[in-house]
């Protein structure tokens, strides 16, 4: 079975995982959507979901993304693909999770690492 790590990450804490096979920053690809979100609204929200994938642009880059994991974990035993935004909270996060939910549904064993990403108490921004 093809074995991925998937991590998010912040650039403003620096610019780690020189190890990983692909390291994506997304600051200048995709806007940043904190000032459309609702205060406190993180990745792993449906709103920051819809936000960041909601455009065919988006959509298209998260597809090139999708395509070029998918070679590089065909080529190696282990993968390792880190998508960077400015804090590590909204757009890495959804591009980290999109690509894990994509990669196990083709039978890829994924692990998903948010380094940035602190845990909240589940709030209005779920649903």
């Amino acid at each position: 079975m093809i074995d991925i790590t998937i991590i998010s990450f912040g650039f403003k804490y620096g610019e780690p995982y020189p190890e990983a096979d692909m390291r994506i920053d997304l600051r200048n690809r995709i806007a940043n959507p904190q000032d459309q979100l609702p205060k406190g609204a993180i990745g792993t929200d449906v709103v920051v979901k819809r936000s960041v994938l909601g455009s065919d642009q988006n959509r298209k880059i998260f597809e090139s993304y999708f395509t070029r994991a998918r070679k590089l974990s065909r080529l190696k035993e282990h993968t390792i693909v880190a998508f960077g935004c400015t804090s590590g909270i909204h757009r890495s996060v959804v591009f980290a999770n999109e690509l894990a939910e994509r990669l196990a549904a083709v039978g890829c064993k994924v692990n998903v690492e948010h380094r940035h990403l602190k845990p909240r108490e589940v709030g209005p921004n779920e649903a």
